[in-house]
Parts: structure tokens; C-alpha cells; sequence
């Protein structure tokens, strides 16, 4: 394709391959990821595919080929000319990849199993399975102030066990460590319409569970190594908020949720302005408890989200 560069490790693989890993980056640096990943492959029926989605570093990009080069597995770089978005980034990983599943996997996730690949590889030989999403850790997260506020979010609401996850179905559901049969992506792409950073894939879920696909919760989790410093935590809860009005125009679902409930509230509060620079104030001071803190990183969340319904 054009605007695109394609590197290929040239490694052939032995039998037929059983699982595409999808690691689309941006400006990060998915090293740690691909080493991980390296020593768990083995014998393992898996292809590995990363998307640069327009980083614009050749530095970035030789560390990566090197250590591609060196996975005992089919490996691939597709390295983008222009940034297109997280969709279309992922949209480029259905593409390229040769198996009948694939796993999406943040580029900054670590996983918290030495056989994650092997029972992810499990999963995608088992006949029944359709979409699967496998959790989200903090376990490999140091103790440290400046991502103190991020991970006790992370804890109070994205790190439940499968059992909690399923009650709550497609909406408990990330891309960042995520099993989709492939064939249901070819009816289902990701929407490039969300721009930035939230929602797209709930997005994805719910328009997979309204076709009748099952979405399935299990326990293979990863530490999402990538957590925010405060500051950056806020300002991405902030331009989440045109995102989040798509979903709640798109899927009524969503009405069910406490943050919908929230954002609607707050709408008919009145210095809005006012309110949201003394909750930026709460969130970002380190000297407060965290539990207060983190009411005022929601609120402030839920301030921006009823600016844009």
C-alpha cells in the first residue's frame, strides 16, 4: 500500500499459523512487549504484526526491525507514513494478518502469565470461541506519585476478574488485550469515525454483541505498563468527551452507565467552567488522599462529557 513501509523478519512458519498478535504503537516504544512476547513463543502457531501508526522516528523503527529479526516466529513491521488514528491502525493489523484470530495487544501491555501466548493460542484452537477479552492488570505497576491517581482508576474500575467482567458484557471490553475471530472483523471493522483517544472499542463490542456475536470474558491478563501521569490522564479524559457523545447517540446501552448518568447531571449545573478548574486542582494535588482525588478526576470527566451532549 502506499504511505507505508513493510519490514519482514522472512521467517517461515512450520505449520499453519493459529494466531495473528496485533500490536499497533504510536510514539511508544513496543521493545519490552516484543521481547516478552519473544520468550514465550517457542513452538507456538502465532505471527507477530506491529503498525507504526506514524511515529516518525528511525530510530524507533530500527530497534524494532532488530529485535524482529530476532522472534523465532513470522514477524512483521508495517510502519506508516502519516498518523490515521487508532482504528485504522488496527483496521491495517486485520489486513495484514494470515490466521483465523487475532490478538490485539497494546504495545505498552505486559503480560502477567509466563504462558500467555500459549493459552491465548489455546483459546483461538477452541471451536466455540468468537470474541474474547482477557483483563487488564496493574500488577507490574510500581507504587510511585505521579501514576498513583491513574492506577487506583485502573483498580476501581477496568481491573475486575472475568467472573465481574461478564455481567457487564460488551461494555467491560478493551482492545488492549482483546481475541476476535477474524472473519467477524471482515463484517465488523473498527469505526474510523472516533477520533483521539476513548471509546472506539466499546464501540466495536456493541455492534459485535447487536450481531449476535458472544463477547466472552476469561482471565489472561496483562499489566497495562503505560499508565498516565496525572496531567495526561485529565487532558485525555477531556477529549474523550466528542467520543462519548457518539455512543450515547449510538447505542442505548449506554444510558445504563453511572458515567452517562453523571455527564447528564452535570449538564444542568450551572459554572461549569468554574467547577472543572477547582476538580483539575483536587485531581492533580498529590498531597490528597487518592480517593478524593480520583471523585474529582470523574467529575471532571463527567464535566467535559455534558459539554458535549
Amino acid at each position: 500500500m502506499s504511505g507505508e513501509h513493510i519490514h519482514d523478519n522472512g521467517v517461515q512458519a512450520a505449520t499453519s499459523v493459529a494466531l495473528s498478535v496485533a500490536m499497533p504503537f504510536f510514539r511508544n516504544d513496543p521493545c519490552p512487549l516484543i521481547s516478552m512476547l519473544t520468550n514465550q513463543v517457542g513452538l507456538l502457531p502465532v505471527e507477530l504484526l506491529l503498525v507504526d501508526d506514524g511515529s516518525g522516528s528511525p530510530a524507533l523503527t530500527r530497534a524494532v526491525t532488530d529485535l524482529l529479526d530476532e522472534v523465532p516466529a513470522p514477524a512483521k513491521l508495517i510502519t506508516l507514513t502519516h498518523n490515521q488514528g487508532r482504528s485504522a491502525a488496527r483496521n491495517r493489523l486485520i489486513a495484514a494478518s494470515t490466521a483465523p484470530f487475532i490478538l490485539f495487544l497494546d504495545s505498552d501491555m505486559a503480560p502477567d502469565r509466563p504462558d500467555f501466548l500459549a493459552q491465548w493460542v489455546k483459546l483461538a484452537q477452541a471451536d466455540q470461541t468468537a470474541i474474547a477479552y482477557g483483563g487488564y492488570s496493574t500488577l507490574q505497576i510500581p507504587d510511585c506519585a505521579a501514576l498513583a491517581l491513574a492506577k487506583h482508576i485502573a483498580e476501581g474500575s477496568d481491573c475486575d476478574p472475568a467472573a465481574a467482567r461478564q455481567h457487564r458484557g460488551p461494555l467491560a471490553l478493551a482492545t488492549s488485550n482483546l481475541l476476535v475471530r477474524k472473519s467477524i472483523l471482515a463484517d465488523i471493522p473498527f469505526d474510523t469515525d472516533f477520533i483521539g483517544w476513548g471509546w472506539e472499542d466499546v464501540d466495536w463490542a456493541l455492534r459485535a454483541a447487536a450481531q449476535g456475536h458472544f463477547v466472552s470474558h476469561v482471565d489472561i491478563p496483562a499489566t497495562h505498563l503505560g499508565l498516565d501521569e496525572a496531567a495526561v490522564l485529565l487532558d485525555k479524559f477531556a477529549k474523550a468527551a466528542g467520543n462519548f457523545r457518539r455512543m450515547v447517540d449510538r447505542h442505548p446501552e449506554m444510558a445504563a452507565l453511572r458515567s452517562t448518568q453523571m455527564a447528564r447531571l452535570m449538564k444542568h449545573i450551572p459554572a461549569r467552567g468554574l467547577l472543572k478548574a477547582f476538580m483539575r486542582a483536587i485531581a492533580l494535588a498529590e498531597w490528597l488522599p487518592i480517593g478524593l482525588r480520583a471523585f474529582a478526576a470523574r467529575l471532571w470527566r463527567a464535566l467535559w462529557a455534558a459539554e458535549a451532549l
